[in-house]
């Protein structure tokens, strides 16, 4: 009984990883849109952009916890 337990723990972490993983991308391809029709100052453009590029840099390492906070703090500079 605890050996079913843990493989279908393990199943659940591999799940939530694999959702967090593809989360990033999506993420990034939502700051490219907003960014394109944004009406923003040349100074947070570039703020935007290299945080976006950080983030996909994290995720492409596998770290998709920072990838997450720094699409988030892109995305937090962007009007909604």
């Amino acid at each position: 009984m605890l050996r079913l337990a843990a493989t279908a723990f393990a199943a659940f972490q591999l799940m939530s990883f694999s959702a967090l993983a593809s989360q990033c991308p999506s993420m990034a391809a939502a700051i490219d849109a907003a960014l394109a029709n944004a009406d923003v100052t040349e100074e947070v453009r570039v703020q935007v952009i290299e945080l976006r590029d950080q983030g996909m840099a994290a995720h492409e390492a596998g770290n998709h916890a920072e990838s997450e906070a720094l699409l988030g703090q892109a995305q937090a500079l962007l009007p909604n």
